[in-house]
């Protein structure tokens, strides 16, 4: 965490055009910028362990070694808890949670469509009532939900394209169950451009996200246009789960303090038989730039 404000360019500037031999140059003009500002979060996942089942542990019913299971356990449960809170629908606020992927990837007419309330879209100290550069690409139907398509898919490239992302720099995330419908299209396609494999590999890293060495099941499970697909059971769901498209150059789990764990141990300080703990992490997700993220939502 080096900052907690940068700022953004809106719009370009103006004022390019030709000039007459000698003529003087035309009205000067600079680009837009706005300044952004967000605030550290602090995550926690506290226990405690009181002497007496610390002593029952050891016993011959006991679970051996309780206060490492239950850090182990915790550690677990901590991250598992902050990927939900990224994976967190929109309309729910963040709060002192992190922020979610959900919100980085809309736009205020998706989000009034959507049944959200006026001021749900807003992120960090974004009013997204004013203007559009703060605006994400969203295929959406308010209406009905209706099955994925290739084309769908195709055009939220297209946006992101259009708005100048690095190729490289794009991952698709959506759920287990959307992944199966997208195997299904690929499969159908029957065209040798579009792939997925669950091919063995060393460890891998693609776009910012890295693979476990060794492992045959890697992070990513596929592809769809060269662009790595990604899963998590957390994926806001209408009817299915929806389809992010994130450009992981402008999107970054920004750290003020890397998961850390704490302990009290002193009996005599906390004046009771227990131990406490906690995983601690700080920081938040920051994306620096709104029109290269898409979603497709309202999906069956």
């Amino acid at each position: 965490w080096t900052q907690s404000g940068w700022r953004v360019l809106t719009a370009r500037g103006t004022t390019t055009g030709g000039v007459a031999e000698g003529g003087a140059f035309p009205e000067t003009d600079v680009p837009d910028i706005t300044e952004v500002t967000a605030t550290i979060k602090e995550v926690v996942t506290p226990w405690d362990l009181t002497t007496r089942a610390e002593f029952l542990a050891e016993a011959d019913d006991g679970v051996k070694g309780l206060a490492a299971f239950l850090r182990r356990e915790q550690a677990e449960a901590h991250s598992y808890y902050i990927d939900a809170m990224l994976m967190q629908d929109g309309d729910t606020l963040a709060g002192n949670n992190f922020e979610s992927l959900d919100r980085v990837c809309t736009n205020d007419a998706a989000a009034q469509l959507s049944g959200w309330d006026a001021d749900d879209d807003d992120i960090y100290d974004i009013d997204r009532d004013t203007g559009s550069w703060h605006h994400a690409t969203v295929s959406y139907d308010n209406s009905a939900d209706r099955a994925l398509t290739l084309a769908m898919m195709d055009t939220l490239v297209q946006g992101a394209l259009e708005n100048g992302v690095n190729y490289d720099d794009l991952i698709f995330l959506t759920g287990h169950d959307t992944l199966q419908d997208i195997k299904q299209l690929l499969q159908a396609t029957n065209n040798s451009t579009w792939r997925y494999d669950l091919g063995p590999m060393g460890q891998g890293s693609k776009n910012g996200v890295s693979a476990e060495t060794g492992m045959n099941l890697d992070s990513r499970v596929g592809y769809y246009d060269s662009i790595p697909i990604f899963v998590s059971q957390h994926v806001p769901q209408d009817t299915i789960s929806r389809v992010y498209l994130l450009d992981m150059a402008h999107l970054k789990m920004r750290m003020a303090a890397p998961t850390t764990y704490v302990s009290n141990e002193d009996l005599g300080v906390l004046q009771k038989l227990a131990k406490e703990h906690a995983f601690i992490t700080a920081g938040e997700l920051i994306a620096t730039k709104f029109n290269t993220q898409g979603q497709i939502r309202d999906l069956q």
